[in-house]
């Protein structure tokens, strides 16, 4: 898309985006830098390698005479677009035009968020509550054109104002080395006196028509505020696919657990912005020496928040061995729910309901799947057969129980059931009571099971409330007790 220069835009420029991605998964204190094998030279380093001499630019060979112990890391854009692309998620709860400039940075259209903020310092201080929780070295600038600003934000001027007699000022000061013109081009214009952005701005741009490439001229002209620039802004992805290579191999899951922990809190994220829930994600383990390994882990209620996976996947990973070191982590979320409350009430989630799907949750990371078994109610009027012991209530099952209740809830036959049903009918070998009855159940005929009973409600003399039937040689039974 094309904007006008009259838009107020924000540059955040991220320098050394991988080394801070590397540094947040050690706290120990070595040499470490990103290396361009392409380059030949180091592109990123932390502050311990700073302190030995090792500058950006250097050659491999010269920073590793400088220092013995230097870790070094292999420059990938990859890691560098995904964690731009993980900030932009979280950016994107807060500000709406979001256009990505891979692999070190990112334009925030600011122009149409002041109403909305109640002006730019109270935007710009939003924004840099995000920025400083991921924990990323930022520099940033604003300007009326997307170039200023990013020209203004690459030199760290990290200064946000819509004073554009300061922008002008602040970009005079500016290299023009560090634009985007091309560098065969940046040659050109310095044979011709042309070395700085005040000297460039003086000169026509008809005069520079014949002596730069195409590129370069777009690029001046957009610096100039002369012509729009064509940006597309970011939405977030409809699926969710993250990827994590660890700095070294890890067997223990003690070690495995933050750094999924870290892996679950952008998942959440990820969900705020879609206003969405899962039931359901997978985290792959990719092992050194042998296949991956896929888990999948299940929540009996849609949850996005990260404390409630970790309880569930912790429970799940108490027994796990693993055949080999694992070198990375993916986590999946093969399908979302919509957070939908709009015809919710005030006791539509009530705590008992909640608390129960959370320890079913719990029952089954921690004993399996098969282990847990849930009740299922059959349209059947024997009680021995209207409930049916399954391992997981599907949504078709579910369907089929709604419609049965439904169904039998209109003849009103439950309305004296009791809640603890005896695995099978016993003797009565006390006296009782009765206080309701009878209810005669004639069922079966169609197979080897049927009955036929005339059951009571009683109390025996202990005062327990019990549910009784006399068959027809009238003999009397205890089949359940009222809790």
């Amino acid at each position: 898309m094309q904007f006008d220069t009259r838009s107020l835009w924000i540059y955040l420029y991220f320098p050394r985006l991988q080394m801070d991605i590397l540094q947040a998964q050690t706290d120990s204190h070595q040499a470490r830098v990103v290396y361009d094998a392409k380059a030949n030279k180091i592109v990123q380093l932390n502050r311990y390698a700073q302190e030995q001499g090792i500058r950006l630019g250097m050659g491999l060979a010269s920073a590793g005479l400088l220092c013995c112990d230097l870790h070094v890391h292999e420059y990938k854009i990859e890691i560098e677009e995904k964690a731009l692309l993980q900030l932009a998620n979280q950016l994107y709860l807060v500000t709406s035009d979001i256009a990505l400039d891979i692999p070190y940075g990112m334009y925030l259209r600011a122009q149409n968020m002041l109403n909305l903020y109640g002006g730019l310092p109270s935007y710009w201080q939003i924004l840099k509550q995000v920025i400083n929780r991921v924990g990323y070295t930022a520099h940033y600038a604003s300007a009326y054109s997307v170039n200023v600003a990013k020209l203004l934000a690459v030199h760290q001027i990290d200064n946000i104002t819509e004073d554009k007699q300061l922008v002008q000022r602040q970009l005079e000061t500016c290299q023009l080395s560090k634009t985007d013109i091309d560098i065969k081009d940046l040659e050109k214009l310095q044979r011709i006196g042309v070395s700085t952005i005040k000297t460039l701005f003086s000169q026509p741009l008809s005069a520079l028509a014949s002596r730069v490439s195409r590129f370069s001229i777009n690029v001046i002209s957009e610096l100039r505020g002369e012509a729009p620039a064509k940006l597309s802004f970011y939405y977030p992805a409809e699926t969710y696919h993250d990827y994590i290579e660890l700095l070294y191999d890890i067997e223990l899951v003690a070690r495995i657990l933050p750094i999924i922990d870290s892996l679950l809190k952008r998942f959440e994220q990820y969900l705020l912005v879609r206003n969405a829930l899962t039931l359901s994600i997978k985290l792959t383990l990719h092992l050194r020496e042998h296949d991956a390994v896929e888990h999948i882990v299940n929540s009996a209620l849609p949850i996005y928040k990260t404390d409630d996976w970790r309880v569930i996947i912790a429970l799940q990973f108490e027994q796990l061995r693993f055949p080999s070191a694992i070198y990375a982590i993916t986590l999946t979320c093969p399908k979302l729910e919509k957070a939908d409350i709009a015809h919710s009430d005030f006791f539509a989630h009530k705590n008992t309901h909640v608390a129960s799907l959370t320890l079913l949750s719990r029952l089954r990371a921690k004993l399996g799947e098969r282990q847990v078994r849930l009740l299922q109610f059959r349209a059947d009027f024997r009680p021995e057969f209207c409930s049916l012991s399954i391992v997981q209530n599907t949504q078709k099952e579910s369907r089929k129980l709604s419609d049965a209740k439904h169904k039998y809830s209109e003849q009103k036959v439950y309305l004296d059931r009791p809640g603890f049903l005896l695995p099978a009918p016993e003797l009565l070998a006390e006296k009782i009571t009765i206080i309701n009855g009878p209810e005669r159940i004639v069922s079966g005929w169609w197979d080897t099971t049927n009955i036929q009973r005339d059951y009571f409600v009683a109390q025996n003399q202990q005062g327990q409330q019990i549910w009784v039937y006399k068959t027809p040689e009238e003999k009397w039974y205890v089949h359940g007790y009222f809790i």
